[in-house]
């Protein structure tokens, strides 16, 4: 990898590199080293494209596919869990969308947002395009045949759209201008993108995710966006927790594409680099920790990314995981069973936190109501 997917500039050596396995963000393991470089023009991370990747998008990346009623945890509040696409529902709901006006919902997945938001706006006409044909089953019977789409999209939804969403997609694809040029062609006059993208500032581990091959900080979002002719009216990391929200609209021909939003690229230089010497660290620090601790029974609390990273790199497998997803409760991870907190077995000596480091400690602080006696939790930070 030599040239940054946004600016162009000349990269060096990659900042952040380890054998494999690598991580997919699906949590799977894929037999390719990890690499992360940080562009010091725009603050862009990246990492190489993986091979053959239309493959891995078209007949590997099933996200969420177990059920109709399958979701991602987004956060538990107020003691009740909340989902990732209710949260993104949610978002969508608070735009105002005038009366029947069209949504198209680009790399849909299974459509669960966009069916949601319509469960309150049900005047809204729907589209739906994904470049997989994995999801069509579930988006009968919501969405007219004639608004689904795979793989390509067709040549009459240009200039049709009030509101194009691409939730967690621009992390994924190799060209993300041209991508979102694409979306701003979609735009009816006065229409809106609406996308979120990881923020790997405020969840690093982001950072080593192989298949997120862009890894945007503020700076290299708002440059996309100026790239492909998209003025943004909103940049927002409080939306929606771990993730940078982005709206935008096409770009008038007089009119700045960066709409007054001021960033720091410095900064998110700075802050990328740090990450992922964090990384580098905390991960090779476990090797020494495993040592001391020999085969004592361990468990590992998050049955996400966090968890598999940190499942390649232990050296014997964990008695078990602990989660809060009840979507995911009674089911094998990694070939080990995923437990709620409060079922973990009291064998158990060491617990190793599979969440984002910034977080863990919160996340974790009920422990003591759960964890057995003679456990003992590891946070990455203090490795």
């Amino acid at each position: 990898m030599t040239q940054c997917r946004i600016c162009g500039a000349t990269l060096g050596l990659p900042d952040y590199s380890a054998a494999a396995p690598a991580i997919t963000s699906i949590s799977t393991n894929l037999a390719i080293p990890t690499e992360t470089y940080i562009c010091r023009n725009c603050g862009h991370g990246q990492s190489p494209d993986l091979p053959k990747i239309q493959e891995f998008y078209g007949t590997q990346y099933r996200i969420s596919l177990q059920s109709d009623q399958h979701d991602q945890l987004y956060v538990v509040r107020d003691g009740q869990p909340v989902f990732r696409t209710q949260r993104q529902a949610e978002m969508l709901g608070a735009l105002g969308l005038p009366l029947n006006a069209r949504v198209l919902d680009f790399g849909a997945a299974k459509g669960t947002t966009l069916r949601s938001l319509l469960e309150s706006r049900p005047d809204l006409r729907p589209s739906i395009f994904d470049v997989s044909d994995d999801y069509i089953g579930f988006w009968q019977g919501w969405v007219p045949a004639s608004e689904q789409a795979t793989h390509c999209l067709p040549a009459d939804w240009q200039g049709r759209y009030d509101l194009v969403t691409a939730h967690f997609v621009l992390e994924h694809v190799v060209d993300p201008i041209g991508t979102l040029k694409r979306l701003a062609e979609l735009l009816a006059p006065g229409g809106k993108v609406f996308l979120t993208v990881p923020d790997p500032l405020s969840n690093t581990g982001d950072f080593l995710v192989v298949d997120h091959v862009n890894h945007f900080t503020a700076s290299s979002l708002m440059r996309t966006c100026e790239l492909a002719g998209l003025v943004a009216h909103t940049l927002s990391s409080d939306l929606f927790r771990g993730a940078y929200v982005v709206i935008a609209e096409r770009a008038a021909v007089s009119e700045s594409s960066s709409g007054g939003i001021k960033t720091d690229v410095d900064s998110d230089i700075i802050q990328g680099l740090d990450a992922l010497a964090f990384w580098s660290k905390a991960l090779g620090s476990l090797d020494a920790d495993q040592q001391v601790a020999g085969h004592a029974p361990t468990a590992i609390y998050g049955a996400g990314f966090y968890g598999a990273l940190i499942t390649s790199r232990l050296h014997q497998r964990p008695l078990c995981f602990l989660d809060r997803n009840k979507y995911l409760q009674g089911q094998d991870y990694h070939g080990v069973a995923v437990l709620a907190p409060e079922d973990c077995p009291d064998a158990i000596r060491r617990i190793y936190p599979g969440l984002n480091p910034l977080h863990a400690r919160a996340i974790l602080a009920d422990a003591e109501t759960w964890m057995p006696p003679a456990a003992k939790i590891h946070y990455l930070a203090d490795q």
